[in-house]
């Protein structure tokens, strides 16, 4: 869990309080709920960029994911030792 200091000036204050008194919610829980719905949005929402990729990088990735799922691949545990014995 991450801890967060915030500053916020009179007219924030107030503003939040206000949205806060009509959920009956204090001003940590109305911050907290208006992050976590602002958080949703940009996770579930249509605000996540897409980049189109070639149809080569494409047809390496599906092959990589059958490979996978194939059992083909390795779990690295020291990456330094991995790239040194190359």
């Amino acid at each position: 869990m991450v801890k967060v200091q915030l500053t916020l000036t009179d007219q924030e204050h107030a503003l939040l309080a206000s949205y806060g008194e009509k959920l009956g919610y204090s001003l940590s829980k109305t911050i907290r709920f208006i992050i976590g719905n602002k958080a949703e949005e940009l996770l579930f929402g249509e605000n996540i960029p897409t980049f189109e990729t070639s149809k080569k990088r494409e047809k390496r990735g599906l092959q990589a994911l059958k490979e996978h799922k194939a059992g083909k691949t390795i779990v690295i545990k020291d990456i330094d030792r991995f790239f040194r014995s190359l």
